[in-house]
């Protein structure tokens, strides 16, 4: 089964749509906060983390490492069992002070802009590779629904 690009370009502008239109929505206020706020909605919005490295990545290192390969999985579904000792004084630091990223807590936490800085210099080295896996990923995808070499 084959599709076009412009097959393609619709079904990804209207996938795009359906999310921002969600976003909007609860933004807005029109979906009760009792399903925003839900530890399902939470648990469901973790599904972000297995992006293209899920698909493409764990497959070649379930074959080179067996089972070590759910490592990764493991540390972050034991960081959310861990949740009240580890994450939830950082919640309340952070929904106390208003600090709504990495580089406002390290910045608030050390006192300095420059730590501010230098996490956000960091996560964007880490994120670079990352972005270029997903780039890169979605265009091997789409070079195999359209069948084009």
């Amino acid at each position: 089964m084959s599709f076009s690009l412009t097959q393609m370009l619709l079904v990804s502008a209207a996938y795009l749509l359906v999310l921002f239109g969600v976003a909007w929505v609860s933004e807005h206020g029109l979906i009760p906060r009792w399903i925003i706020r839900h530890p399902l909605t939470y648990t469901l919005s973790l599904g972000v983390y297995a992006s293209a490295w899920a698909f493409y990545g764990t497959v070649g290192l379930a074959y080179q490492y067996g089972y070590g390969f759910l490592s990764s999985y493991l540390g972050v579904s034991g960081a959310f069992l861990l949740a009240p000792v580890l994450l939830y004084p950082i919640l309340r630091i952070t929904r106390t002070y208003q600090l709504s990223s990495l580089a406002d807590l390290f910045a608030f936490r050390f006192r300095s802009t420059w730590a501010g800085a230098l996490t956000t210099v960091f996560m964007l080295i880490g994120v670079l590779p990352l972005l270029a896996l997903q780039i890169q990923a979605v265009a091997d995808s789409i070079g195999i629904l359209t069948r084009e070499p």
